[in-house]
């Protein structure tokens, strides 16, 4: 420690990096590692939350005190959960087609991704339309709860996935809308955008799985 009066050394400074050298951009192999590995990280994830719902479901149905399970007015609509799962899984299908065109450098891909997109949007509606019309509430009974639960959150998982996927198709309206003109512009987006369509494929296929769980224990059993 200085004592008063006493100068202290220069702080050693670091080099200087000569004007005019640039720092070579990161390889997309590496972005493209993180988002598959994210991807992976993000499905495991997904699993430990609703594995709680699927839980609840068959303790609270094995406990039944009082016999209050399952009340008779509680009866989702079965048309409306059909439909629901449908759109999920028919706009998973189309993603992972996209996904599969883009990465045999096919520009049409991007018809199937938006109507992944859409339909996925479709779905998002008629759960809501079914949260309108249904008779019962979270506080009628253990079944009541962990429907209004379950669904609402595995709602809210689509709502974010469906935004996810929207970005990609997005991104590839706007590189096609401008396309590059200079060095400062990405000349070859479709080499960025696969593996992020790729995880986001991955992803949305994981999720329709649990959804088509979901259907089955709310709706059939």
């Amino acid at each position: 420690m200085a004592t008063p009066g006493e100068e202290l050394p220069a702080a050693p400074m670091a080099a200087r990096v000569p004007t005019g050298i640039q720092i070579a951009p990161e390889p997309h192999t590496v972005s493209a590692r993180a988002l598959t590995v994210a991807s992976r990280l993000l499905a495991g994830a997904t699993t430990f939350f609703f594995l709680a719902f699927l839980f609840a479901y068959f303790y609270l149905r094995s406990l039944d005190q009082d016999h209050m399970w399952r009340a008779a007015h509680v009866d989702p609509d079965q048309g409306l959960g059909v439909a629901f799962i449908a759109c999920i899984v028919l706009s998973a299908a189309l993603t992972v087609v996209a996904g599969r065109r883009l990465k045999a450098q096919s520009r049409d891909w991007i018809l199937p991704a938006s109507a992944g997109v859409v339909l996925a949007l479709v779905a998002i509606a008629l759960q809501c339309v079914e949260y309108t019309v249904q008779n019962f509430g979270p506080t009628n009974g253990g079944f009541a709860s962990v429907f209004c639960g379950w669904t609402a959150l595995y709602l809210i998982a689509v709502l974010f996935t469906t935004y996810w996927l929207e970005t990609q198709v997005a991104t590839e309206l706007r590189a096609r809308r401008a396309p590059a003109i200079g060095h400062a512009d990405i000349e070859e987006p479709d080499r960025l955008i696969a593996p992020a369509l790729d995880a986001a494929a991955f992803y949305w296929s994981f999720l329709a799985a649990i959804g088509v769980i979901t259907y089955a224990t709310l709706y059939l059993l």
